[in-house]
């Protein structure tokens, strides 16, 4: 089958939500390093073009990185989104959902209005994404999801309740689809770093204090380069989960052992935030 725009040979194709900045845009980075097309999208177009000429330089081939601007919030854009792809290209191989964005409060002082937007961009955006590519890899019988929730997608942090919520509710999707998606030998995994050094702290709703608290400057944070490439190697395999620190994995399975530790080891963390001014960013983008 021909289609205008189709990539040449065995070349794949892959989508990244959230490519302007972060994580999304070290993933499309390195997947277009690897020999993927990627079809860029986020809000911002300015943004995405800087995005796709760095794409264009790291894979040394112009072309392959399509600008789609894409609100992940709404589920018209993210349909267009995977249609586009497939009218260019004529399959995807990769979904990476990476858009989102954090909030700052406790939970009796969250907003509906804060709760309802966070869950519209960080799991809506996901649920349009797999809901919409789901039908096309069925018919390639071949694709790979990434669903980038956190660390606090597995183990709720004070003062990031609505984030928690989203990136709890983002796992449980991808468990569920992970398993209908066997048949059609689709792979479907969670994406769970830390703290991440992006941009993304400094559009956290209600304000951040991480450079003032001692969590951070003791830990430190993961470069975005890292998770992209932990992802681009994970493309094809079982991975069920990426969890990638050794600090996370033990909050994670001491969560899920001993749940009163982890209350406490969590208060640590909520009292170096009370601390620095009683707001913190959540330890993801």
């Amino acid at each position: 089958m021909n289609h205008t725009g189709s990539v040449p040979g065995d070349e794949r194709v892959a989508i990244v939500t959230g490519a302007s900045s972060g994580i999304g845009e070290a993933t499309a980075i390195a997947l277009g390093r690897a020999g993927y097309a990627v079809a860029l999208a986020a809000r911002r177009r300015d943004k995405l073009a800087e995005v796709a000429a760095r794409c264009e330089a790291a894979a040394g081939r112009s072309g392959c990185f399509p600008v789609m601007p894409t609100d992940v919030a709404k589920q018209q854009e993210v349909e267009a989104l995977i249609r586009q792809t497939v009218d260019r290209f004529g399959r995807v191989d990769v979904l990476v959902n990476s858009a989102g964005f954090g909030v700052t409060a406790r939970v009796h002082e969250t907003t509906d209005r804060d709760m309802r937007d966070i869950f519209d961009a960080n799991f809506f955006g996901v649920f349009y994404g797999c809901k919409a590519v789901a039908p096309v890899m069925m018919r390639q019988r071949s694709g790979h999801i990434f669903n980038v929730s956190s660390v606090i997608g597995r183990r709720g942090c004070p003062f990031n309740g609505a984030y928690s919520a989203t990136k709890f509710a983002v796992c449980g999707l991808t468990e569920a689809m992970r398993v209908e998606m066997i048949p059609y030998n689709v792979r479907v995994t969670s994406v769970c770093p830390g703290l991440v050094d992006t941009e993304f702290f400094r559009h956290v709703r209600g304000g951040t204090t991480l450079n003032r608290t001692s969590y951070a400057r003791i830990r430190g944070l993961m470069p975005a380069e890292k998770v992209a490439r932990k992802i681009v190697s994970a493309v094809g395999k079982n991975k069920p989960e990426l969890v990638f620190s050794a600090a996370g994995r033990l909050l994670v399975f001491i969560s899920a052992r001993w749940p009163r530790l982890a209350d406490r080891i969590m208060k640590f963390y909520h009292d170096d935030l009370v601390r620095a001014g009683r707001a913190g960013p959540p330890p993801d983008h």
